[in-house]
């Protein structure tokens, strides 16, 4: 099983490529890591509680406003 992968893995790897195609496969593995990463970010600030302090201080009564 892992020897098959090796072997796709080492045929992709002896694949010629021009510079413009490298530069795209680099650009969309960036960017949809950067998307992955966001949507992580998203995804806790979501199931995490809200964290603000609510109480005291200046104008946060009704007789504040």
């Amino acid at each position: 099983m892992v020897g098959q992968y090796k072997e796709e893995l080492d045929v992709m790897m002896q694949r010629e490529i021009s510079r413009a195609d490298f530069l795209k496969f680099t650009g969309i593995a960036i960017l949809g890591l950067i998307g992955v990463v966001g949507f992580f970010k998203n995804l806790n600030g979501l199931m995490a509680p809200d964290k603000t302090d609510r109480s005291g201080g200046y104008g946060r009564s009704v007789y504040g406003r």
